[in-house]
């Protein structure tokens, strides 16, 4: 079961420097009944709406949002979108220029760790009141629902759900000859004991080849090295998100056991500087057993035949000490709406998020869920996923972390945690675990108790 509830708390926000194209125009493609509720007995006058995109929902190329917009054209011929790229370089700390310059989008698609932000900062709109008849909210999977909820209102709408997890290299176990290491094959749960022998074993085959890589080069790598922490340890905040309850006696050790592990001579050196993507790029070539499973991308290119060195891998949770199934950060991305004052525009805005996400569009399910490969949050398109990875992920969340984007300032009291977490990861002992995590509390609570006082303003 999933106990996600999302409160509002204040954060503050992103942009990005954009690549513009305007699409408009006519095509052939399936329509849908979506949006003709909505406008049934009123005159529809042309408009023109600004739409957003990150390449959370894995959608890149010109040719592939022109089909979507062709498709959508004959549903509402009055209504023109402009689409614009967003690069994810620098976004967090640019998307506040265009929430004060008034020019942020009509819609916006992203991660929910961008999306729950604006809600909270009214920069988005509720989209209760503009459900249709025909838009099947029951279709949602129960850890959708959780996400798309905020303080009982329907937030935003989300397209794929995911949880953060691990990747694992079964080939590597076999050839360390440690197969029995190898986390449960129908729960996918495994021992701190167990990983960390495993760990040992197969960075001792030598040859460039690592037992696991851990990277901490940026703030939102946190979620790659918190997992081995919260899976049974203590989260970031209480559930109300008015005190830091990260600096336990018993996060302490778990920070401390995985800092040691990280720079044993059994691990991808260099934590503290190595980037995501390098992390990929040696779990492709086979030189590294367990990385963090982000957003799927070795299981698309694996599905798309791209990966050219074949590897017989499986998803897995963070280690907890007993073995049990530990919590996961359940995470997802979608579609939001501009509040404005001009209603009739948000209104068509909230349209399209309608179609756009009710499922039924061919050609958005087909670039979404065969292309991208991403997990669907509809229950009706779960017939999608055809590879037993994509299934067993799917149904890995249990138990999730209460969401940190919720936190009042957030993003701040990451950055914090971040400035301490990195100079942990460097194992030189100038920064001991239970220093860092004292002084990311103390720092943190001081953020947390500011943003709970503008919020009762």
């Amino acid at each position: 079961m999933f106990s996600s509830i999302w409160k509002i708390g204040k954060n503050s926000l992103i942009l990005a420097s954009t690549l513009s194209l305007v699409v408009s125009g006519c095509s052939t493609g399936n329509s849908t009944s979506s949006t003709t509720e909505a406008t049934k007995g009123e005159a529809a006058k042309p408009v023109t709406l600004e739409w957003w995109s990150s390449a959370s929902l894995g959608l890149s190329q010109e040719d592939e949002f022109k089909q979507i917009l062709a498709e959508y054209k004959k549903v509402a011929p009055h209504v023109t979108i402009n689409y614009n790229a967003i690069p994810t370089t620098g976004l967090d700390e640019k998307m506040n220029v265009a929430i004060a310059s008034g020019s942020f989008p009509d819609l916006y698609v992203d991660a929910v760790n961008r999306l729950v932000p604006l809600y909270i900062r009214g920069v988005t709109t509720g989209l209760d009141s503009y459900i249709t008849s025909d838009y099947n909210l029951g279709d949602y999977v129960s850890s959708a629902k959780d996400i798309m909820t905020i303080d009982g209102k329907l937030a935003m709408f989300l397209m794929e759900v995911r949880s953060e997890v691990l990747l694992v290299n079964k080939d590597l176990f076999a050839k360390a000859g440690v197969e029995s290491l190898l986390p449960d094959a129908k729960t996918q749960t495994w021992t701190r004991d167990n990983f960390a022998k495993a760990v040992e074993a197969i960075g001792k085959l030598g040859n460039g080849v690592y037992g696991m890589g851990l990277v901490a080069s940026e703030a939102a790598n946190d979620k790659f090295l918190d997992g081995y922490v919260y899976s049974d340890g203590d989260e970031w905040t209480n559930k109300e998100y008015t005190k830091m309850t990260y600096n336990s006696p018993g996060n302490v050790k778990k920070l401390e056991w995985i800092i040691k592990l990280a720079n044993s001579p059994y691990a991808v050196p260099g934590a503290a500087g190595t980037k995501v993507t390098d992390m990929y790029e040696l779990f492709k070539q086979g030189k590294v057993a367990v990385i963090m499973n982000d957003r799927g991308d070795f299981r698309r290119e694996t599905n798309e035949g791209t990966v050219t060195n074949k590897i017989n891998y499986m998803n897995a949770h963070y280690p907890t000490d007993d073995g049990s199934k530990g919590k996961l950060f359940v995470n997802g991305s979608g579609i939001v709406v501009k509040k404005q004052d001009d209603k009739a525009r948000e209104k068509e805005a909230a349209n399209f998020a309608l179609w756009f996400s009710s499922g039924k569009s061919e050609i958005v399910n087909k670039l979404l869920y065969q292309k991208y490969s991403k997990l669907p949050s509809r229950k009706s398109l779960q017939s999608f996923i055809t590879d037993e990875q994509g299934k067993a992920w799917l149904a890995m969340p249990e138990k999730s972390i209460n969401n940190p984007v919720a936190i009042p300032n957030y993003l701040q009291i990451r950055k914090v945690w971040f400035n301490y977490f990195q100079q942990a990861m460097l194992g030189d002992g100038k920064m001991p675990a239970k220093e860092a995590l004292a002084a990311y509390e103390k720092e943190g609570q001081k953020l947390l108790d500011e943003g709970n006082k503008q919020l009762k303003k």
